[in-house]
């Protein structure tokens, strides 16, 4: 019996930002660690989050150059993760309402075209970051890097040869 590999992609693209996904902090990366954080990246009760028009705008752009239909409703949800780096021990992401999908690449290989399906293109926010000190048995959080928005494109498994 001969196998052969066909693969799909999750790729994830940090979006240029100012300020974060549901939130109005700063994105802005080397600051002290835990110091680009407020209640609403961190989870706190009482909380709102609010979407950033400008990360939406660039995975529209993402949606339009992939050739995806952009779907007129889109709906976050929170996917639930008990991970030290991610304190509200929730992402916010999508999966149902995607902002686009129904798209297609065409990528050149070996002087050839080939068209590669796009199944959706959704946000998200990112998650904090491990820090492992290899001279200790201890690893430290940095939050700073918590709720930065993420467009992730999916293909569909269709990648061979």
């Amino acid at each position: 019996m001969e196998y052969e590999a066909v693969i799909g992609l999750e790729v994830h693209a940090q979006l240029l930002t100012a300020s974060k996904a549901f939130c109005s902090c700063t994105t802005r990366f080397g600051n002290e660690p835990n110091t680009n954080t407020c209640p609403i990246c961190q989870g706190m009760p009482g909380v709102l989050p609010v979407l950033n028009r400008k990360a939406l705008e660039f995975t529209v752009k993402m949606a339009i150059a992939c050739n995806c239909r952009i779907n007129e409703i889109s709906r976050f949800a929170r996917k639930n993760y008990y991970y030290p780096d991610l304190p509200k021990n929730y992402q916010i992401s999508q999966y149902e309402l995607p902002v686009a999908e129904h798209g297609w690449l065409d990528v050149e290989t070996g002087g050839e075209i080939r068209r590669i399906g796009i199944t959706r293109i959704h946000m998200e926010e990112d998650a904090g970051k491990l820090i492992h000190d290899e001279r200790k048995p201890i690893s430290h959080v940095d939050l700073n890097r918590t709720g930065v928005p993420l467009t992730e494109i999916v293909s569909e498994p269709e990648i061979k040869d």
